[in-house]
């Protein structure tokens, strides 16, 4: 093997994709569907209501680096990284949203 062909492995071996925002973005938002999992124990229910918010956060990070590392390259594929942060925002916009409408809803 020439040195120029296992640069190239190495090269195409580490290229970031955004699947890792994908995949905590879209974990994120499937907890706020943990509630209604009936046939667990309701303390079980809620405990990854906690972990949303944090995996939303984590998605949003990792997919604006992998975006921002991807700036440069035009032959590179976008999706799962935009797709991870749009996931990360749902999923911090949607207690967001809920405790306007609570505060709202309270006022009256």
């Amino acid at each position: 093997m020439k040195p120029d062909e296992s640069a190239k492995e190495v090269q195409v071996s580490h290229r970031e994709t955004g699947a890792v925002s994908l995949a905590l973005g879209v974990a994120a938002v499937a907890m706020y569907g943990s509630p209604f999992l009936f046939f667990l124990h309701p303390w079980i229910r809620t405990i990854p209501l906690y972990l949303a918010v944090p995996l939303g956060i984590c998605a949003i990070v990792f997919g604006a680096c992998v975006l921002y590392r991807m700036r440069g390259d035009g032959g590179a594929d976008r999706r799962r990284a935009r797709a991870g942060v749009a996931l990360g925002t749902v999923a911090l916009a949607i207690p967001v949203v809920l405790l306007v409408w609570l505060e709202w809803s309270l006022q009256r």
